[in-house]
């Protein structure tokens, strides 16, 4: 697991609240509006259908406005971190300078950001339909400070663009001093030599010392002789262990004659047979375990139908039946999904919350 660097400082980005949570707020009414249009209006499965649409669209919304309001920008030694709620996103620092660019009034540069139909603009996008750039952008704001990066320059609209500067120029000085301490130790490296060997002058050996390093390098030269003998003895024994090239391309040659020729037929029909796509996997564990409510509900849903056990869909009964299926059903797995995207520990604890209410309202119906 990496370590999380102290950051320098957190700048406060520019956010216009009435924007951000305008479409999240739209799409929770929507879905709000599905909902009780399909438990009231519409009875049997279609309202069931809309109802379950409709529970999937609230939670996107609430998740997109905690996303939105959970971004931040941190800025470290040696890098630009934007995190939110469940991920992050860094951007090391290149050298170049930190330009401010115009992005309304006269003179203004031209920003192009996906999405495009949103009122905020973070990801990728095009300044002056000639530089790809990064933009974190929450607000419609006059300028932006535009910050070289190893993935291109980013383009962050601040609430307080000094601030911004002033980190910024404090990361630039820790990073010089970070290189030239690295340049330091590299230099030192390099300047330490290796300590001589000690050579012993054979004329300051006695006649004893000289006998016995004769020894020595005659039992090497021995064993050195005797290790070319056996390596090459081995040698002559696996080249008569192998059998002669024309041997092996003889049997070859009689093993391809015995094989039979494909027929026009087959070659056809291998042709023509379907082949599953790459995309078409069998489901992993985990991914299965993200349907379970879905399926145990529509189980529960299928053995009450069959047992004549539902209650009728005019009634509160059954409206509150119907409701309790969907949100513990196709609702929760929406949520588990959306865990297993931002917060991977819940989603055990969202699939068993589903499954006991599930169970509750199995119970209830089937006895």
């Amino acid at each position: 697991m990496s370590e999380r660097v102290s950051p320098i400082a957190r700048i406060r980005l520019s956010r216009s609240p009435p924007r951000l949570l305008a479409f999240p707020l739209l799409g929770f009414l929507l879905g709000i509006g599905a909902i009780g249009g399909g438990l009231l209006r519409l009875p049997g499965i279609p309202g069931l259908v809309v109802a379950g649409l409709g529970a999937a669209v609230v939670l996107l919304a609430l998740a997109g406005a905690i996303f939105l309001l959970s971004i931040r920008l941190d800025i470290e030694e040696a890098a630009v971190r934007l995190s939110w709620l469940g991920g992050q996103r860094i951007y090391s620092l290149s050298p170049g300078p930190v330009t401010r660019v115009r992005l309304r009034g006269e003179n203004r540069s031209r920003l192009r950001a996906a999405p495009l139909f949103l009122p905020w603009q973070l990801g990728a996008g095009r300044l002056r339909d000639e530089e790809d750039v990064e933009v974190v952008r929450l607000a419609p704001t006059a300028t932006a400070i535009l910050v070289p990066t190893e993935r291109g320059r980013l383009a962050i609209a601040a609430a307080d663009e000094d601030a911004l500067l002033d980190a910024l120029s404090l990361a630039a000085r820790a990073r010089q001093r970070l290189e030239g301490l690295t340049r330091e130790s590299a230099a030192d490296e390099e300047t330490e030599q290796p300590a001589a060997r000690v050579e012993v002058d054979p004329a300051l050996m006695t006649g004893i010392e000289r006998a016995l390093v004769e020894r020595r390098l005659a039992d090497e030269r021995a064993a050195a002789a005797a290790a070319a003998v056996a390596a090459a003895a081995a040698t002559a024994e696996q080249l008569a262990a192998e059998p002669p090239a024309e041997v092996v391309e003889r049997e070859a040659l009689s093993a391809s004659d015995t094989v039979q020729p494909v027929s026009r037929r087959w070659r056809l029909l291998s042709r023509l047979r379907l082949r599953r796509p790459t995309w078409a996997r069998w489901p992993t564990s985990g991914t299965a375990v993200l349907v379970l409510p879905l399926i145990a509900a529509g189980m529960i849903w299928g053995i009450a139908a069959l047992l004549d056990r539902m209650p009728q869909p005019g009634t509160d009964v059954g409206r509150l039946t119907a409701l309790a299926l969907v949100l513990s059903g196709p609702a929760t797995t929406v949520g588990a999904i959306m865990a297993r995207v931002w917060w991977p520990r819940l989603v055990g604890v969202v699939v068993a919350g589903g499954l006991a209410a599930i169970a509750f309202v199995g119970r209830a119906l089937l006895g």
